[in-house]
């Protein structure tokens, strides 16, 4: 089980994540405020996106193959939001593993040029490393229209 506090020590505040283990309890302490939310939403990820589930999914097209460090990516989407909001949907796996990754994109990266979300939307989510660039994702069909540009 996972708890979080905020305790104040000599007009200071320590940002503290407690983990009860059987028998025991774990204490990390975060040097910020934002490393510690950073804990929080990754710790709560799984019921942070469920709370808010997709009404609509753009696939990105994969040529087969797309590979790093033995790792293919298998699917590649944007998804729009229930609640509001976009969000990108990351899958890779090997012959015997996987593992999936959902990116929140944060509104204000629609706030500017479609080549400039792309810039700030490729530092949020590492597409890159699997040749997803920005020029690839400009030349999709669909996408940009699909990302209300």
């Amino acid at each position: 089980m996972h708890k979080y506090k905020i305790e104040k020590e000599n007009n200071r505040y320590k940002y503290i994540a407690y983990y009860e283990w059987y028998g025991g309890l774990d204490r990390d302490e975060f040097k910020t405020s934002e490393e510690f939310i950073e804990k929080i939403m990754g710790d709560n990820s799984w019921s942070i996106e469920r709370a808010n589930p997709e009404v609509d999914i753009f696939k990105v097209p994969l040529e087969c193959g797309i590979e790093i460090h033995g790792w293919y990516l298998e699917k590649y989407e944007f998804r729009t939001h229930v609640k509001g909001g976009y969000s990108s949907y990351v899958q890779a796996g090997d012959r015997v593993a996987g593992g999936s990754r959902e990116f929140f994109i944060p509104p204000k990266y629609f706030a500017k040029t479609f080549d400039e979300f792309l810039d700030n939307y490729l530092e949020l989510v590492p597409a890159n490393h699997f040749g997803l660039d920005k020029e690839y994702l400009k030349n999709v069909k669909g996408l940009k229209e699909f990302l209300g540009y």
